[in-house]
Order: C-alpha cells, then structure tokens, then sequence
C-alpha cells in the first residue's frame, strides 16, 4: 500500500498532477490517506493513518513531505503499531510518478530507495545568466 500525507493543499495539487500524468488509475490508497489530513488534530490523523495501514498487512509505504513535521510524526507514530512500514520524506511528483509506474516492480525497501533516489536526481538548479 502507498500513503501520501502532507499539507493539505499540496497534497491536492501533487494528486491532480498525478492524475494528469498517470490517468485516473492513480492508486485508491493515495486519496484515501490524502482525505484524512483537512483540519485534523494530530490524534485524529494518526488514529486515520493507523486505520488504513491496518488494510496493509504485508507492509506499506508512507510518503510526507518533510521529516520531523506534523504528518511525518504522526505517521511514524501509527507505523510503529505493526507490520513493516516505511517512510520516505521530501515526496515530489517525480516520485510519486515513479511509484506509479514501478510498485509492482521491487519490494519495499527496494522501492523506498528508488524512490529516493528519484526525488534528489529530479532536483535541479538551473541558472540563466551571470549571478
């Protein structure tokens, strides 16, 4: 299973992005964790994230947008209830697009890297002139 958890607005726009790119395929797991997080209390939303990994029995994935933030703790703190979850921060649309197209590929951990690995290379600083 994937879950996607960060501000809600940027979740809003990755996920239309996601679906621009990929087609409404994108996966139901993504909208469901990407409801959750409209004004919620922090209890309220590790209490949903706990939920939907409960329908994750063989593990799953967690993508937040930074580490250490409301979303990435919360996260952590549901995951450590059970099964193997892992959390991989800093989530762009590159990435998200490369799970889309590779979940069925590598396991989890394989994944993860990927992923993260995706997320730096996708990251550029492009200058057009004299600084």
């Amino acid at each position: 299973g994937l879950g996607e958890l960060h501000n809600a607005r940027l979740s809003e726009a990755l996920y239309e992005r996601v679906v621009m790119a990929f087609g409404r395929d994108a996966p139901a797991e993504m909208e469901a964790l990407r409801r959750h997080l409209d004004q919620r209390s922090r209890a309220e939303l590790e209490t949903a994230i706990a939920a939907q990994l409960e329908h994750w029995p063989s593990g799953g994935l967690l993508l937040t947008d930074f580490w250490g933030g409301s979303c990435h703790t919360c996260a952590a703190s549901a995951a450590r209830r059970g099964g193997e979850m892992i959390i991989v921060t800093g989530v762009n649309l590159p990435m998200l697009l490369d799970y889309l197209h590779n979940r069925e590929r590598f396991g989890l951990v394989e994944l993860a890297e990927r992923l993260q690995t995706k997320a730096r290379e996708s990251i550029r600083v492009q200058r057009s002139g004299p600084a």
